[in-house]
Parts: structure tokens; sequence; C-alpha cells
């Protein structure tokens, strides 16, 4: 079955250590339900010799027996919860760690492809994995000695009764699997739901502007109930599912236990059994039964969890379309020669961006990106940064193959700040030193005076300690712009991109920002993309993409006299 095939692939995943712990913690489940175990016997001893030959010193001695026995089981039982806590909390650490790890070492394209609330509910999911391998399957284990060894003891003291049980038993196993292949499409439907319920909330609460501007409050509140019904519906139909389980189970092992009580009132009657032996095989028997009744119910368990493996596997088991390849080389500083060879690149709808493009971006330089919206400029950008890979041809970095560099590498040489300013919900002094270890209160202030922003930040009250919200509800457009490109700058890159990084910014301290960021930058490597003819007008090589892959370059000047798109394109926007 699959669920078997996920169930061998998970366990393959957790720590080494997590064997020798859960033999031990199985073990512990043994001896804390010794006296479960060893009860019916002890009844069996009370009657055939204490109670019926009326032997007070021999019921003594059982009795002492029995409470040590008790005792001993409860301290067990208290260290096995205290093991299974402990594992609990470490196991957590080691899945969380290990399914954060590899969500991050995915592409971009990967989160474009499924929504944050879906992938939240994955890692919110990881509980129902660790109760799995810390609780249910320790259990399933002890259960399944605690199966053996009952049935041992029952085959010793009545064989004709245990053998008639055991010929009974499939009964319930017959009824679980139906059970188990009815509910699982319905908790599969149930994940989904629950994903999709996530991913509206976080949709509605991440757009809460836009939902309070157009008065969007009862679409959404409708559309959240909508979805809400859908996994209501679902559950009661699980539900239904197992009401009729536990009907069915808990009649089918009423009528095999009746049946069995009277084949052993049958056998007492024909002198073949002891009372004290029908009581103590009764008592055994019914435990039997319930661990049998209970291994049934673990196949239910194991149809609803054997979803959240599947999903928590198809992360685990998914490789990165984007990584490090064998061998690939350390890289120090970097000139910023960047260039496109004979470069194709489609997004996942198949609409080509570019077709066998060619260019060279010279090091060392302040350099422009113009054009029309949706020509391709933040696909180059991203492209230099190695977030997607060319379906054709090849991106160089200093004469080399970006990927035969180390992403880590390639990265740290780089900084980029976006139109889209994405700002963390921590102080203004951790947004700019984000990520950045040893740098100083000097470096980031700097950074902030670059950035037009030093004045702004110290007459807040807190300074640079002023907490800025949820993607920096606090501050307006403009300063969550200059607050991200103030961590670009602190990170000193050998080369840095200002995708329309201050296109909300007036122009005036456009101006100053780009005055303080070249003088500041001489000698390095910058490439501006933007709309605004300040902000290209002065750079030492300006590139203006009309679309198709066809590129237009030169200096202002020059675009300005043999270009008529690029003319076109500013006159059409009032710059000059």
């Amino acid at each position: 079955m699959a669920y078997l095939k996920n169930f061998k692939s998970f366990f393959k995943k957790l720590p080494p250590y997590y064997t020798k712990q859960i033999i031990f913690l199985v073990l512990l489940k043994l001896v804390s339900g010794s006296f479960l175990l060893v009860s019916p016997f002890l009844s069996k001893l009370y009657m055939d010799d204490a109670f019926l030959v009326k032997n007070f010193s021999k019921f003594l001695h059982i009795s002492v027996w029995g409470a040590a026995i008790f005792i001993l089981s409860a301290l067990f039982l208290a260290l096995e919860n205290i093991v299974k806590n402990k594992m609990m909390i470490k196991l957590k650490l080691s899945l969380v760690n290990k399914f954060i790890r590899k969500f991050y070492s995915f592409e971009l394209e990967f989160f474009q492809s499924k929504s944050v609330g879906e992938n939240t509910y994955r890692l919110a999911d990881i509980d129902v994995q660790t109760d799995f391998a810390v609780e249910q399957f320790p259990r399933f284990l002890a259960e399944s000695f605690k199966l053996v060894i009952v049935l041992g003891v029952s085959l010793w003291i009545s064989l004709p009764m245990t053998i008639f049980l055991l010929l009974l038993s499939p009964l319930f196993l017959i009824h679980s699997f139906y059970i188990q292949r009815k509910l699982s499409p319905i908790y599969r439907e149930l994940w989904k739901c629950g994903g999709k319920l996530s991913k509206k909330i976080h949709e509605a609460f991440s757009k809460m502007l836009i939902i309070k501007a157009f008065g969007l409050e009862p679409y959404q509140r409708h559309a959240y109930l909508r979805s809400l019904i859908g996994n209501i519906r679902l559950g009661i139909k699980s539900f239904r599912w197992s009401v009729l389980n536990s009907l069915n189970s808990s009649f089918l092992s009423k009528a095999v236990y009746g049946i069995v009580t009277l084949f052993g009132g049958w056998l007492i009657i024909k002198g073949r059994l002891t009372i004290g032996s029908y009581a103590a095989a009764m008592l055994y028997l019914v435990q039997l039964g319930s661990l049998l009744e209970s291994l049934s119910y673990r196949f239910e368990y194991i149809a609803k969890e054997s979803v959240s493996l599947e999903r928590f596997l198809e992360i685990m088991d998914s490789q990165p379309k984007i990584k490090d390849l064998p061998g690939a080389r350390s890289l120090g500083a970097i000139k910023g020669f960047i260039q496109f060879k004979n470069v194709t690149f489609e997004y996942q709808q198949k609409k080509i961006i570019f077709k066998e493009l060619d260019l060279d971006i010279p090091p060392y330089a302040w350099m422009a990106i113009a054009g029309l919206s949706g020509c391709g400029k933040s696909t180059l950008i991203n492209l230099i940064l190695r977030l997607y890979e060319p379906s054709q041809g090849e991106v160089l970095l200093d004469g080399m193959d970006l990927r035969t560099i180390r992403l880590n590498d390639l990265r740290k040489n780089i900084a980029i700040a976006t139109q889209q300013p994405l700002l963390f919900d921590v102080s203004i002094r951790e947004n700019i030193s984000c990520g950045l270890k040893n740098i100083t209160q000097e470096e980031i202030e700097e950074a902030a005076r670059i950035a037009c922003l030093d004045n702004y930040i110290k007459e807040l009250p807190q300074g640079y300690d002023t907490l800025i919200g949820e993607d920096a509800c606090l501050l307006s457009h403009g300063l969550k712009q200059r607050v991200a490109l103030a961590r670009a700058i602190a990170r000193k890159p050998c080369l840095l991109i200002l995708d329309e990084a201050i296109s909300s910014v007036d122009v005036l301290t456009e101006e100053k920002i780009l005055l303080a960021l070249r003088q500041k930058r001489r000698s390095l490597s910058t490439i501006i993309i933007s709309h605004r003819l300040f902000a290209v007008k002065d750079a030492d090589r300006i590139y203006f993409l009309k679309g198709n892959s066809m590129i237009e370059e030169g200096t202002h000047a020059e675009l300005m006299a043999k270009s008529q798109s690029y003319c076109d394109f500013f006159k059409n926007q009032n710059y000059i």
C-alpha cells in the first residue's frame, strides 16, 4: 500500500538516536502496563489458591506481590511520561529544523506556485508527525508485544477458549480495512480544505487595507464561511464513518465476547476448566480482544496520518531546481562584469521573455536599465541573482557561469532593493542590519544617511529601535523604500541593484539619494532600473529594453539621438 511506503520513507528521515529511544520507550510502556498484564493471573491465584481453599496466608502473599507490581507500574508510567515528553520536544525541533532548512533551499518559483497559507499549514501539521513518531507508533509496538504476551498466556491458561476467539478475530480486521479505505479520500480532502482555509485567512489579514477601502468585509466573510462550511461537511462525513466504525466495533466485540463466554461456560460444565482458570482466561481474552480492537482503530489513524505524511514528504523528498552543483566554486570580491550569452527564458506560463539574448554589462560602472512594463527588466535581475535559471544559454559573472558559483557566495556579493520593500516586523535597526552580525551603529547610521533616512529616524521617540509593524504598516511607502535601500547599502555589496527602489520617494529626495549613493559607490558596480529620467540620464551606460529581446544601449545623449522609442518613452511621461 502507498501509505506503508510513506511511513517507511518518514522513518528514514528521523534522527539516528530515534531507534534507541523508541526501544527504551516501548520497554517502559510494557513495564508500566505490567500490572494490567499480571492482574488476570493474580485473579486466578486468588480464586484457586486462596478463596476456594480459604488460605489467608496465601491471600496476603498474593496481595503483597500485587501491590509491589502496582507501585512499580506507577513509577515506570511516570518515567515513561517524562521520557516521552523529552522525546516529543527533541524530535519536533529536529523535524521542524529539517523542514525549514528544506523549505529555504527551494527556488523562488516554488514559493510562487504555493500559497503562504498552505505552506504555513504544512509547517503546523508537523505536530501530527511528531505525535505519530513519539506517541502512536510506540503505542502500536507496545500493543503488538502485549498482544503476543497475552496470547501466549491465554493459550497456556485455556487453549480452547483462546483458539475460539482467534477464529473470530478476523472480523475486527476486515471491518477496519473497509473503514480505512473509505476514510482515506475524506482525510485527503480535509487536508486540502484546511490548507485553503489557512490561505484565505492569510490573504484577508495581509490585504486588510484593500478590504476596508473597498468595503469588502461581507464578501470576505462569506467567502471564508463558504470554505469553512465545506470543511465542516467533510468533517461530518468523516465523523459519520468514525461513529459507524465505533458502533460496529462495539457490536462485534460484545457479540464475540458473548459467544466466547458461552463457550467457556460449556467447558466448566463439562469439567474441562476450573472457575479460576475461566475467570483468568476471560480477563485475558478481554484484554486480547481490546488489543485487537485497538489495533483496528490504529488503521483508522493510519488513514488520517498518511495524508499528513504525504504532504510532509512532498516537501522533504523534493529537490530544489536551483542549487549548488558538484564542484561549485567559492567567490571572493567581484568586479561585476555580467554577460548574457544566447539566453532564452520563459516563466511557467510559457510566455517567452528573452530569446537568444546577448548582452554585456561592464564592471565598475553606474549602469541603468529602462523600458516599458513587462519587457523583462526585473527578469534580467532575477537571472543575475540566479533566482531563476535560463532555459537556454548562460549568464556569466566575471567570466564564470553562475551555475559554477556557490549560491551563498554569489548572493553575498550582490544586494538588491526593489519597488516593493519587503521589511520585517522588527525595529528599524534590525531591518537595516538584517543578517549582518558584526555591523556597527556607525555603519547603520551611514547607510541611513545615504538613504536620507537618518534625520527622520532620530526624530522618533525610540530612534533606531522603533518597531515598524507587520509589513512595515507604520511607515509610508516612501519610508519603507528608504529603509529597504539602507539595508542594501549597509551590506556594502560589490554589485548593488536598485529595481525601482525609490519610485515612491519625492524627486528632490531621490536626487539627494542618488548623488550620495554615486559618491559612495565610486569604482563599484551599480545597476539602476527606473522609469524616471533623472535616475537614468547620468548613467555610464543605459540599456533600453523594447521587448522581444530587443535592447538598445548607449549614453542618454546617444540614445536620444538614435532611438525614437527611448525618446518617446520619456517624452510621454513629461520628463523632457
